[in-house]
């Protein structure tokens, strides 16, 4: 049954945003049986994922989010889902991540004097998880100290602007694995292993690097 068929689900993604024939749906999916293609398509339609129009579908951004929580909740592994995404898809993957966790998040903040630019921040209780979204880059040993010590400035210069929050935790999420859990402190969390982060981290709070209002 499609219903069941996550792979096939994942591969719908690489096809959206677009406006394009049902051949080159099938195409981009990189389906061979053209059946198949329409039993996919189908289900999406109605799921209320994308528009037909003729022999034409069109998919939107947020046909493209709403087939990611799709997918989530059947089951996908989030890594595999990521593989599918753009750096703005990965930051938007990773706020419905949060948001799933009953968490509330901003995305895109941006603070002058000093210039900063924060991917992704979500809120638990009076705690800002700071989040830098590495979706095109492996995190190496050599760069982990650079990126860590950015996003601490961040934290810093958040807290320091939002006297609303006590503190702010900095993390580094990435879509490759990285042999290192944390560097000095810092949470380095592929995303396979972000939902369980999200779950886990409040019952070791000892453990992460958190800046407090001072």
């Amino acid at each position: 049954m499609i219903s069941l068929n996550n792979e096939l689900l994942v591969r719908s993604l690489v096809a959206m945003p677009n406006n394009l024939s049902i051949t080159k749906f099938q195409q981009l999916c990189d389906i061979t049986s053209r059946t198949t293609a329409k039993e996919l398509l189908s289900y999406l339609l109605n799921s209320g994922i994308g528009k037909l129009s003729g022999d034409s579908v069109t998919f939107s951004q947020s046909d493209k989010l709403d087939t990611i929580i799709l997918a989530m909740r059947k089951g996908s592994d989030p890594h595999e889902l990521s593989k599918k995404l753009q750096w703005q898809d990965f930051e938007i993957f990773a706020s419905i991540l949060i948001e799933s966790f009953g968490y509330t998040f901003e995305r895109n903040v941006v603070f002058s004097s000093p210039r900063v630019q924060i991917d992704v921040i979500g809120f638990y209780q009076k705690t800002a998880l700071l989040i830098d979204c590495k979706h095109w880059m492996k995190i190496y040993d050599f760069n982990i100290a650079k990126f860590s010590l950015n996003q601490i400035r961040r934290a810093s210069v958040f807290l320091d602007k939002r006297k609303e929050i006590d503190a702010a935790i900095p993390i580094i999420l990435t879509l490759h694995e990285y042999s290192c859990n944390f560097f000095e402190k810092i949470p380095i969390v592929p995303i396979s292993k972000f939902k369980e982060f999200l779950q886990n981290f409040p019952f070791y709070l000892d453990r992460l690097y958190l800046i407090q209002r001072k």
